[in-house]
């Protein structure tokens, strides 16, 4: 999974069916500034290949594959495409991860969504500052609910190596530095 790459979104909880619903990303709405370098937005439809697919998604709490939070193979995660952008229903298991996100959603100290994915097909404007990127297709592999919608340093070498082999430029040096900070984060 060495390509998978973090996004991030808001949810909602609807506390009397218990359930979360929300979009994962909504279609050509801007991200924040990614890694100080460029933004990022998804076309319409993005994703319809690889939910045609049938390929299990995961949700999960954190990013954590320990804290599975529902699947689409087992139906306790749904995932669709409209106008908007790509919508989730998730049903928390009943367990005391599920209960304390829905406890957590209730009160408003979690509302973020993040996701991850696999880029098939982009396309860069490097003719606009900051640069822009356009997802058009990719592989959607999880989804996750989360306190700090934020891009996690692990990351930070793939999203970065995307647009430097977009500019057909070294990735070298980034990849070095993007270990050394990783292994500060870790402590090693």
């Amino acid at each position: 999974m060495s390509d998978l790459e973090i996004r991030s979104a808001t949810l909602s909880a609807d506390s009397d069916n218990k359930k979360l619903v929300g979009y994962v990303v909504q279609w050509n709405k801007e991200s924040e500034l990614i890694w100080g370098e460029y933004v990022e937005r998804f076309a319409p439809n993005a994703f319809a290949e690889s939910l045609k697919s049938g390929k299990d998604v995961r949700a999960l709490f954190e990013h954590d594959h320990t804290k599975l939070l529902g699947r689409t193979t087992s139906g306790t995660l749904k995932l669709e495409e409209d106008a908007t952008g790509l919508r989730f229903e998730l049903i928390p298991p009943d367990t005391q991860t599920g209960r304390d996100l829905l406890v957590s959603v209730e009160r408003g100290d979690i509302s973020g969504m993040s996701f991850g994915f696999r880029t098939i097909k982009n396309e860069w404007d490097f003719s606009v500052e900051p640069n822009l990127r356009t997802v058009q297709q990719a592989e959607l592999v999880e989804i996750t609910v989360t306190s700090i919608p934020a891009y996690p340093d692990s990351n930070l070498e793939i999203v970065k190596r995307s647009q430097a082999v977009a500019k057909g430029q070294n990735i070298t040096d980034w990849q070095d530095e993007n270990r050394r900070k990783w292994l500060d984060i870790v402590g090693a």
